[in-house]
């Protein structure tokens, strides 16, 4: 796809400003490109979700995409996410993951884990079993804790397999960041335990 940006982004603007959907051979004389090629770069974005058609009878009529980019999807959710392929290379992380660990996303995309896992992550051997294993299609689920200097954290670590468009594997890493919940509860706890050694006591008078 990388060697035909110039012409797709053609398409797709030339689609943006048709939105009611134009045929192949509409695009075809809108933007000047041959029919066949313009078949040909509709079908692979199709393939990546920027175009989508309608059959009309005998005529295929495309328009823009109406879904969300999935990176838009992810950005929304206040959850950790990294997506890497089957190298370990980064391909996506979200807005979230960014201002926790106060990186630029230049700094992260491409580069390969563990080396880029937060120390929270790298620190734990069951992080990278569970990278391995979600690459071979299983999912892997844990909780862990964090002490840093004057803090702790608590996460809920999911590790699941991912597919790519071109049928590539990966995985998608997922942090929800539980602190606030797990020391509210750890909370409750002692305040319950407290209850419990008071009428202890009044009961021993």
């Amino acid at each position: 796809m990388d060697g035909y940006q110039q012409e797709i982004a053609l398409i797709k603007r030339v689609l943006a400003e048709n939105p009611k959907g134009m045929t192949v051979t509409d695009i075809s004389r809108k933007i000047k490109i041959n029919r066949n090629s313009v078949a040909k770069y509709l079908d692979i974005m199709r393939i990546s979700g920027s175009v989508e058609m309608i059959t009309f009878g005998p005529a295929k009529v495309f328009f823009p995409s109406r879904r969300v980019p999935i990176c838009d999807v992810l950005n929304y959710t206040s959850d950790y996410v990294l997506i890497f392929d089957e190298n370990f290379k980064i391909t996506m992380i979200n807005d979230s993951f960014l201002d926790f660990m106060k990186a630029e996303r230049e700094e992260i995309l491409g580069q390969k884990l563990p080396d880029m896992l937060p120390a929270f992550l790298n620190d734990d051997g069951e992080i990278l079993v569970g990278i391995k294993e979600a690459l071979q299609g299983r999912t892997f689920s844990k909780d862990l804790d964090f002490e840093g200097k004057g803090y702790r954290f608590y996460f809920s670590v999911k590790i699941m397999p991912t597919t790519f468009e071109d049928g590539r594997n990966g995985a998608t890493l997922i942090i929800k960041n539980v602190t606030h919940h797990k020391l509210a509860e750890l909370a409750l706890k002692g305040n319950e335990d407290s209850l419990r050694d008071f009428f202890k006591k009044i009961n021993k008078k």
